[in-house]
């Protein structure tokens, strides 16, 4: 692989991320209830992966596809719609960051789902950023835009977003990205709609949002994605995973230049602490997936295709490759 394609795999990455930290300050500058923000996006982005789809396998997707990729979809319309929610609630530093933690509910889940063991270090890194977190959110300035009821919202959406990420990779198999999305994005906007409906605010759209939902759509929605996707080319995992814990710092710079919000200096401890707690998680997953992996193919090459000698630690090893994977796609944005 030469330079010129690391480098351009480098730009279209740091581009993607860039375009994923501006998702909450674009929601908040749409300035309609988040339902209807996600309902609307989400119908623009069906069309926009259906047409991808077209131009790049040639076909339509599937009824076939589209039952398979039903309940990822369900997962992934109710967390756009109640993130988008709480994002027109608090603050843009508090939803960044109460929804970058995704990768320290995933471990757990990983050892209750899948009996996979936790590594010890994650953990106290883990606990750097919920302390990090908890700076943040109890030194909110006062009369801003950060509420509680607000966090809660985002917080019940982090925890749905982590729920899609399970069932996504599961569902997945051999499909492409663009295949899955396209077959996602229907069943996730039919998820958005209750929700809208029973609120009556599926119809909210003003003229000066319509820019901004088409903007969510074509950058964050199908731009971006298919930046990370270009970049996986070239890109490490590892690398892109600790470039992306780099967003929710991103957001508040967006935050505080398009909408004014500011933080306390002891928040901004807390922002540091939060990414920090995070990357060190994100690494050491990582680091323990790599030894892995090498253990494994040690183990696959001296049982010389013996299965009753190496299927117990190469099973370990998979199930530890798994979580690693699942810790690396929590980064991923969901706006």
């Amino acid at each position: 692989m030469s330079a010129r394609q690391r480098s351009l795999g480098l730009l279209a990455l740091v581009v993607a991320i860039i375009c994923f930290s501006l998702g909450s300050t674009i929601v908040k500058k749409a300035g309609i209830p988040g339902p209807a923000l996600s309902f609307w996006r989400m119908i623009l982005t069906t069309v926009l992966w259906w047409s991808i789809l077209w131009f790049t396998e040639h076909r339509i997707v599937t009824w076939a596809e589209i039952k398979r990729a039903a309940l990822p979809g369900f997962f992934f319309g109710i967390n756009i719609t109640v993130f988008f929610t709480g994002v027109t609630r608090t603050s843009v530093a508090n939803a960044e960051l109460i929804g970058s933690l995704t990768p320290i509910i995933l471990v757990p889940a990983g050892a209750i789902l899948f009996k996979e063991r936790i590594n010890g270090r994650a953990l106290w890194f883990a606990l750097v950023s919920f302390v990090g977190l908890i700076l943040v959110l109890f030194n909110a300035p006062s009369g801003g835009a950060a509420s509680w009821g607000g966090n809660l919202i985002v917080a019940l959406a982090t925890i749905l977003w982590a729920a899609y990420l399970l069932v996504s990779r599961q569902r997945r198999g051999s499909m492409s990205v663009q295949t899955m999305m396209a077959a996602l994005m229907p069943t996730a906007a039919l998820a958005a709609m209750p929700l809208g409906l029973f609120r009556g605010e599926l119809d909210d759209v003003t003229w000066n949002s319509i820019p901004y939902m088409i903007l969510l759509a074509l950058m964050t929605g199908t731009l971006a994605h298919g930046l990370v996707i270009f970049s996986q080319h070239s890109v490490p995992v590892s690398t892109m995973s600790l470039m992306q814990v780099t967003q929710p710092a991103l957001a508040v710079l967006w935050a505080y230049l398009l909408l004014g919000q500011t933080l306390r200096p002891i928040q901004l401890v807390g922002v540091a602490m939060v990414m920090a707690g995070i990357a060190a998680v994100v690494t050491i997953t990582r680091r323990g997936t790599e030894g892995t992996r090498r253990g494994t193919e040690a183990t696959r090459r001296d049982t010389e295709g013996t299965r009753a000698v190496g299927s117990e630690p190469t099973t370990r090893g998979a199930r530890r490759i798994r979580r690693a994977e699942r810790v690396a796609a929590a980064a991923d944005p969901r706006t």
